[in-house]
């Protein structure tokens, strides 16, 4: 099984009842079946489908389903390829209820492994090597990995906050890549998100992307799988 679905799964929060999730462009089916396995009523989409129940979705174009509609949002590796990736977030803000949780996966090119990739070539984790120039971005392949970072200030605008991160493929490079560089990486952080931040509020955000930037899941993981909860409309969590 895919430590990275298992992962994605694993943050899942316990059913109510009658809570239902969305498994957006859900591939082989294999989120989906094991959501159901733990009594989700689990909606599925594909942009093509012919599986009986499963909902045609094009993520170009905004989701048919109505606002608040899911108390769970899945979409594992697939917002990297779309051609608006603020629109997908987006979308999955809208249709997600107060207080629903959102997971996502995508390739993680902050592992340090891809840092020194990256360094060394020009190239991240997800799209180590030159496009195929045949191909345009309307053709769906990878071409947008964006790191947690990203995501955390994106999202956030959307009234969803990050609140942990999943485990995934661990290599070895990664793992001594990071015993060796996590004080650098750390310090320097420390500098640039906290220490010379004046404004409270962005101090306070700051340290919590800290948290998050510094983490083993962010410094080691082959992807990154980040939760997220949707705020009330006052900005407040709802418990």
């Amino acid at each position: 099984m895919s430590e990275r679905v298992s992962g994605a799964i694993n943050l899942a929060p316990a059913v109510s009842n009658g809570a239902r999730a969305l498994d957006i462009s859900a591939g082989d089916g294999l989120s989906t079946t094991m959501l159901s396995a733990r009594g989700w009523r689990v909606v599925a989409t594909e942009r093509r489908t012919t599986r009986p129940g499963w909902v045609a979705a094009d993520l170009n174009d905004d989701l048919p389903f109505r606002d608040g509609e899911f108390d769970l949002v899945l979409m594992l590796e697939v917002i990297e390829h779309l051609p608006d990736i603020p629109h997908a977030l987006r979308e999955v803000a809208r249709v997600l209820k107060p207080g629903g949780v959102a997971i996502l996966t995508t390739p993680n090119r902050l592992n340090v492994a891809s840092r020194i990739h990256h360094l060394l070539t020009g190239y991240y984790k997800g799209r180590r090597a030159p496009l195929p120039y045949r191909y345009r971005v309307e053709d769906g392949r990878n071409w947008h990995v964006m790191g947690l970072n990203d995501f955390h200030w994106m999202a956030y605008g959307y009234g969803l906050r990050m609140d942990a991160l999943g485990k995934s493929r661990r290599k070895l490079k990664a793992k001594l890549a990071a015993a060796l560089m996590y004080p650098f990486i750390a310090g320097a952080s420390w500098l640039l998100y906290v220490r010379g931040v004046k404004d409270p509020a962005q101090r306070a955000i700051n340290r919590d992307l800290f948290r998050f930037m510094t983490s083993a899941s962010c410094l080691m993981d082959e992807n990154i799988i980040m939760r997220f909860h949707k705020m009330d409309a006052l900005g407040g969590r709802v418990s």
